[in-house]
């Protein structure tokens, strides 16, 4: 075996593989509605788990997000700017602030929604049905194969 056959190529690697399926497939979508409604790709993310995750607090928003403080601060910034995300005081614990999607939030992701899933009906169109059921249990077991490994 040459020393070119034994060199690990990290464009073979399955994790560096779903890596830049998520980044272009992240660009797409941010190409979309960047421009339109005044956010970025980490702003999204940030709405997107908001919208599932609401009323939070910004802290564990960013648990969720893997976001560290700087990230979590400037992201609910624009999103509070923009009028996508309401906070309030915690009357429990008034350190604590909680946050919700806006009445204008909620149609934003609503509409980054549709843009989601649009691309990724383009993105597996030519996956046959029982190809594609097969796959997301594939993705499904490599995220729990993931959680046992990480703890």
């Amino acid at each position: 075996m040459s020393e070119q056959e034994k060199l690990f190529d990290i464009r073979d690697w399955v994790p560096y593989q779903l890596w830049r399926l998520s980044q272009e497939a992240g660009y797409i979508l941010e190409d979309n509605y960047s421009m339109k409604y005044n956010i970025t790709g980490e702003s999204w993310r940030f709405l997107a788990m908001l919208a599932c995750s609401a009323p939070v607090s910004a802290k564990k928003l960013g648990q969720q997000l893997d976001m560290d403080q700087v990230q979590v601060t400037r992201a609910l910034g624009k999103l509070v700017e923009n009028g996508y995300v309401d906070r309030r005081t915690d009357p429990r614990d008034r350190r604590r602030v909680i946050l919700t999607l806006s009445r204008r939030g909620m149609e934003i992701y609503q509409a980054i929604v549709d843009m989601a899933m649009a691309l990724e009906q383009k993105l597996l169109a030519e996956m046959p049905p029982e190809e594609e059921k097969q796959f997301r249990g594939i993705l499904s077991n490599l995220l729990i194969n993931l959680q046992r490994l990480r703890s």
